[in-house]
Order: structure tokens, then C-alpha cells, then sequence
């Protein structure tokens, strides 16, 4: 576990700085990447690789929110190295490969799971935006009258 914590750590720094975040934000993104695959990894076991990856997902893009906040920088900067561990590509990558093959059975079993992955990454960073969003607004518009 501590060497797959590691990965997905490294991971997101590297993605990070290939992204041009800015030095000193580098690091957390890092957190953030390590902490949404250990999240998945802790989660994927009692709600399934999908379940795991949803609330992986969710984890990260409420780190990142609340990161931006802290240090007042943009969400992305956080979020995107974030996912990077999340993404689906080894399975995508196999999916390819299965239909290059032509074994069309196991690809599409493949592509159907990877289609869900990718749809549970988005769902959770969505779920977690628009929270994020509402409470902003009703923060803000709290001391008006309508």
C-alpha cells in the first residue's frame, strides 16, 4: 500500500510539473493525487472499482476546492495533477489492445468498464464542484435581501 501511495503521489508531481503549476503548489497537488489513490484503494474492496473510483474522485476534488481556498489559487491547479492516478489508461490501453486482437468480446467488456471509470472520475468531481459552488453562492448572498 505504501508504494502504491508513493506512485500516486509521484504521479500527480510530475503531471503537476509538466502542467507548469507553480513551484511552491506543486507539492500539495502531489497530496492531492496521493490521497485519491489511497482513497481508491482503501474504498475499491467494499464498493467495487467503480464505487472506489466515484468516491476517489470526490475525495480529490474536495481537496482541491478547499486547497484553492487556503492558498488562493485556481482549482485546477490542484485538481487536474489530482485525477491523473484516477484516469483509466492502463484500461483503456487494454481495451485497444483487446480489439487490435480481435478479441472483440473482451474488449468490449473492457471498454464498457473503462467508459465507467472515466464517467465515476467525472461524476465525482462534478458532485463535488457543485457543492462547492452552491455553498459559495448562498456564502456570498447571504447578507443580501431579495
Amino acid at each position: 500500500m505504501g508504494v502504491q501511495l508513493l506512485a500516486g503521489f509521484v504521479s500527480a508531481v510530475a503531471f503537476a510539473y509538466l502542467f507548469h503549476v507553480p513551484q511552491e503548489q506543486i507539492f500539495r497537488s502531489g497530496v492531492a493525487g496521493g490521497m485519491g489513490w489511497a482513497i481508491f484503494l482503501l474504498t475499491k474492496g467494499g464498493w467495487g472499482e467503480i464505487g472506489g473510483m466515484f468516491m476517489a474522485a470526490t475525495v480529490v476534488a474536495v481537496l482541491s476546492e478547499i486547497m484553492a481556498r487556503r492558498w488562493r489559487q485556481p482549482v485546477v491547479i490542484f485538481l487536474i495533477p489530482g485525477v491523473i492516478p484516477l484516469v483509466p489508461g492502463g484500461k483503456a490501453y487494454l481495451t485497444m489492445l483487446s480489439f487490435l486482437q480481435n478479441n472483440y468480446l473482451d474488449g468490449l467488456e473492457l471498454l464498457v468498464s473503462t467508459v465507467f471509470l472515466a464517467g465515476a472520475v467525472a461524476a465525482g468531481i462534478i458532485l463535488a464542484s457543485s457543492v462547492f459552488r452552491v455553498y459559495s453562492r448562498a456564502k456570498h448572498h447571504k447578507g443580501e435581501v431579495r
